[in-house]
């Protein structure tokens, strides 16, 4: 597993650059500076580079109040504060008395159709069936509920950016190495190395494809027609 820091001297070493560390990730200036801001930027761009990483989804799970329909995710039970946005296909509701026996799929809407259906007139609180979420994304579920009811359910993680000397990059430490491969490249189009530039490039793509193998979900083949 590599930190933050060892990513930065990593980087460095690499790529011949001159001097020893960095001895931390703040206060640099010149040339170690330049390599923090490029970790910085490879291990975000890493992050983005797919909206399915396995290691950015995270599980959560909602205790419903009776009469209320809009959930912040820092009300959650465990609060979710890097939410970018729900699974929809994977929000499940038990009433909590029943226990999760009587469990059953929650049904997504889009936000201006679940508008229109509940936010005209009056409406009786029930057992939730529908839920959408707004730009705020907190979770709105509706008809609004009528007891205590249970959500899980799972969700997709925005980016979690390196900052201090400790942090660790989100993905599996097997692919630490990802960052100074592509931090490389960024150090190579700067000082013009095209050697650096080529090795950085290639060992990148290399082990990108090995984490896309074990980190994506797999391609399912369509169900036949009949």
């Amino acid at each position: 597993m590599s930190t933050f820091l060892q990513i930065c001297a990593d980087v460095r070493r690499e790529c011949a650059g001159n001097g020893t560390g960095p001895s931390s990730v703040t206060g640099q200036t010149g040339e170690l500076e330049r390599i923090v801001n490029w970790v910085i930027q490879a291990d975000r761009e890493i992050q983005q580079r797919h909206n399915e990483w396995r290691f950015m989804v995270g599980d959560f799970q909602i205790d419903t109040v009776a009469g209320t329909g809009n959930y912040a995710a820092s009300s959650f039970v465990t609060p979710v504060t890097n939410l970018r946005c729900f699974k929809n296909s994977t929000l499940k509701i038990y009433l909590s008395s029943a226990g999760v026996a009587s469990e059953f799929k929650l049904h997504y809407l889009d936000y201006n159709d679940w508008y229109r259906i509940y936010n005209t007139a009056t409406q009786s609180n029930s057992a939730p069936i529908h839920f959408t979420v707004d730009d705020n994304l907190d979770l709105l579920i509706a008809p609004k509920p009528d007891a205590v009811y249970r959500i899980t359910g799972k969700y997709q993680k925005s980016v979690t950016p390196l900052a201090a000397n400790a942090d660790t990059p989100v993905y599996p430490s097997e692919f630490h190495m990802l960052p100074v491969y592509l931090a490389m490249t960024k150090y190579a189009r700067y000082t013009g190395g095209q050697e650096t530039y080529a090795y950085g490039e290639n060992m990148y793509n290399e082990m990108m494809v090995r984490m896309e193998r074990s980190q994506l979900p797999r391609i399912r083949r369509p169900w036949p027609l009949v």
